[in-house]
């Protein structure tokens, strides 16, 4: 026997499915904002991904090369699918390109904290030059990318949209400091900034990147803190001496 539809009992029960009719017809109403936290929350970990690799592609480079280093093991270190990175970068030497930049874009950040007093020249000098000093030491992964762009024949910077960018403040800071003391007649009126920095930047770059060679030619390890300090005191020295007035030589005594 069927009963007709009509002819249920209308229990509580039933009188409740209006209800639920009625709040699954109000939940599209919240979905906009859960979808849209959802896009916030990809955003955010595409952005976190986004610098992950580039940390652990910093680390791979600087430590394999660009030849050595493995697309695989930067995944890896960056806990993320491989395909993430051609995402977020389309090829390795893309990503080399954006780590380089990178690191030259930390060091002019640096740079540009650096508070000095132009009023007194030599101490300015100094302090430009061991901040650089510093620096080289606190980021030998900046000697290893430098290494391996000059093995690619500087390619990357060469192709590098906003170079200038990465124009080093420090070049801006020596300039400045061997201005104040031509001013101040301290200083010879014929020192060539470029070549000042390369002084500067040859004489912390050789000695670390070359640092094993000759702690075993020395016999002595070059990374000792006290090497280091003597090392830096060498540099503020050196470029002291290269941009100095010389000392006025006497005058020849005529004779009457």
């Amino acid at each position: 026997m069927t009963t007709d539809p009509e002819e249920v009992p209308v229990t509580p029960k039933r009188k409740a499915a209006p209800a639920r009719k009625a709040a699954a017809k109000s939940a599209p109403s919240k979905a906009p904002a859960k979808a849209s936290a959802g896009r916030k929350r990809t955003a955010k970990t595409g952005k976190t991904t986004k610098e992950a690799i580039l940390l652990a592609a910093e680390i791979e480079f600087a430590r394999s090369g660009y030849d050595g280093a493995s697309v695989q093991r930067i995944g890896k270190q960056a806990k993320c699918y491989e395909s993430l990175l051609y995402y977020h970068y389309g090829s390795k030497d893309k990503l080399f390109a954006a780590v380089l930049e990178n690191a030259y874009r930390k060091l002019v950040e640096a740079e540009a904290k650096l508070l000095v007093d132009f009023d007194d020249p030599r101490a300015a000098l100094e302090a430009v030059v061991r901040f650089m000093w510093r620096y080289y030491q606190e980021h030998p992964e900046l000697i290893f990318l430098l290494n391996t762009e000059n093995l690619l024949k500087g390619k990357h910077l060469k192709k590098a949209s906003g170079i200038r960018d990465f124009f080093p403040n420090a070049i801006t800071l020596l300039r400045k400091a061997v201005e104040s003391g031509m001013a101040q007649g301290l200083f010879r009126p014929d020192v060539h900034i470029d070549d000042l920095y390369i002084t500067v930047m040859g004489l912390g770059y050789f000695y670390l990147s070359n640092r094993h060679t000759l702690s075993a030619f020395f016999d002595k390890e070059l990374l000792q803190q006290a090497e280091l300090q003597r090392w830096g005191d060498h540099m503020v020295e050196t470029v002291l001496r290269v941009v100095q007035q010389p000392p006025a030589q006497p005058q020849p005594r005529t004779q009457k």
